[in-house]
């Protein structure tokens, strides 16, 4: 099945748009699990058991993976597997913000796509349509692009001027939408939960398009803001909120309880 009909059926059975962002930051982690050997995957995996029930994806991010190197590799892997062995009805959105060379793209979508069978990653679309393609080659998976960041800076580039105009995040969801029409329901965007009203002029121009959706929770966005205007073809990311919820040795019930917490609050809106 590919990513797109996984992310609708998934949708349609909690009625809900939420993505579990796996961000574990070592320093963040509980005690207890700071003292295992493989702390990062345990802890990841101990994450999904007790929030898979509520996850209409996961977003997994490398960075805080290859940080220890190849262990923390192996560590990712491991909680990727377990993803892909345990939930293979749940998409997996691996965040690598990769954006290189064709034939360097085409290594990292054989690793992603065709070793670690993740469903899409997200990319940086800096270099041009020949930079993204070698994953779009894989018919199955989707890419979300970088359009309009979450992050405070978001503004320094991407909200310049181009010369038709328009703000260069608005030039990457022209961009992203025309090739969503060649690859068909492959290609997504990434659109900020910080910035709503601009998110709102995206979405009223495009109904389909998938947008992963950065921000809510710890960085400031608001359900309430977002749900209105965000459409249902969306995936509204949650990380620290959840996966932090507590640091003590009772965080796997915590982090349940919050992410029940936000799927009844998704679910009221869209019953």
């Amino acid at each position: 099945m590919n990513f797109f009909d996984k992310f609708q059926n998934r949708k349609k059975e909690l009625n809900s748009l939420l993505c579990i962002g796996l961000d574990p930051e070592f320093e963040k982690l509980p005690e207890s699990i700071q003292k295992s050997n493989f702390a990062l995957s345990e802890f990841c995996i101990s994450i999904i058991d007790a929030t898979h029930e509520f996850a209409v994806a996961y977003k997994p991010n490398i960075a805080f993976f290859e940080r220890f190197g190849s262990k923390g590799f192996e560590e990712f892997e491991k909680t990727i597997y377990h993803l892909t062995s345990n939930y293979p009805n749940i998409p997996i959105i691996a965040d690598c913000k990769r954006g290189d060379l064709a034939n360097t793209s085409k290594e990292y979508a054989k690793y992603f796509f065709g070793d670690l069978k993740v469903d899409s990653i997200t990319l940086s679309p800096y270099m041009g349509e020949d930079s993204i393609e070698p994953y779009l080659e894989y018919k199955n998976h989707a890419v979300f692009l970088l359009g309009l960041t979450s992050n405070p800076s978001s503004s320094d580039l991407q909200k310049l001027k181009s010369s038709t105009d328009k703000f260069f995040y608005e030039e990457v969801i022209d961009f992203s939408k025309k090739l969503n029409l060649k690859y068909k329901n492959q290609v997504g965007i990434v659109v900020g939960a910080t910035h709503p009203e601009e998110l709102k002029k995206i979405r009223e121009k495009d109904a389909e398009q998938v947008f992963l959706i950065p921000g809510f929770g710890a960085q400031g966005g608001s359900l309430e803001a977002l749900l209105p205007i965000c459409g249902k073809n969306s995936l509204i990311n949650s990380s620290r909120s959840i996966i932090f919820a507590s640091n003590k040795s009772n965080f796997q019930e915590s982090a349940h309880e919050e992410a029940k917490k936000i799927h009844l609050e998704m679910k009221k809106f869209y019953d």
